[in-house]
């Protein structure tokens, strides 16, 4: 996945416009901010306050293709935004999204949940 990531300079993450979306998180996200991409992101809910929270792209209404054709030209042309917005998600997902941080603190509550029993 990284070799696709780095191969581009923004990244967009599409679904439907469907309630049932609005809690889902898109590993693809955290691939794109791992990979210190911007993300295009058209997926409102939570998937939305991660990348609005990085300051690590820019949020789209769910199918709706001239907004996507403007923000693809918007990032096209302004390589500072692209630059970024790249440095925030990586920065973000690093600090808050870390495997090993997040595996340790899954641990220490299934110790101490093992501890009340």
């Amino acid at each position: 996945m990284p070799e696709f990531c780095n191969a581009a300079d923004v990244c967009i993450a599409i679904l439907k416009k469907l309630d049932s979306f609005t809690t889902t998180y898109p590993n693809k996200i955290f691939d794109y901010m791992a990979c210190g991409r911007p993300t295009i992101l058209a997926i409102d809910g939570v998937a939305r306050k991660v990348i609005e929270q990085a300051k690590a792209g820019e949020f789209i209404e769910p199918e709706n293709p001239q907004e996507l054709a403007k923000t693809i030209l918007k990032f096209y042309n302004n390589r500072e935004l692209i630059e970024k917005y790249g440095k925030n998600a990586r920065n973000y997902v690093v600090k808050y999204f870390d495997r090993e941080k997040i595996a340790e603190n899954l641990n220490e509550v299934l110790n101490k949940l093992l501890k009340q029993i």
